[in-house]
């Protein structure tokens, strides 16, 4: 055992507990429609803005990636909304605004 907590170690434990949720739901879970990654993506980043519509792009990957996510659908999720003038990327790509 170690003394201190890796980043990874919490986004880890962030998807576990995200799993056991969704397993605890059963077959609740099987009659609702199953969504696109991207739409999930989208829902991810959207809990993770406060008032300032804006989220940073480190934040919102990692999240996005301790949900199960690959940094491919993540970069595709992006992509899509951006083009739907949903949200901007800065250029440096450290942050997300929502238009």
């Amino acid at each position: 055992m170690v003394d201190t907590v890796e980043k990874e170690d919490v986004n880890e434990a962030i998807r576990l507990m995200e799993m056991s949720k969704d397993s605890l739901l059963g077959d609740k879970g099987q009659t609702a429609r199953t969504q696109r990654p991207a739409d999930v993506i989208f829902a991810t980043v959207r809990e993770l803005v406060s008032e300032g519509q804006s989220v940073r792009f480190s934040e919102a990957e990692q999240r996005c990636i301790s949900r199960g996510f690959t940094p491919a659908q993540f970069q595709a999720a992006l992509d899509e909304y951006e083009e739907l003038n949903v949200w901007q990327v800065n250029t440096a790509r450290t942050r997300i605004t929502f238009v």
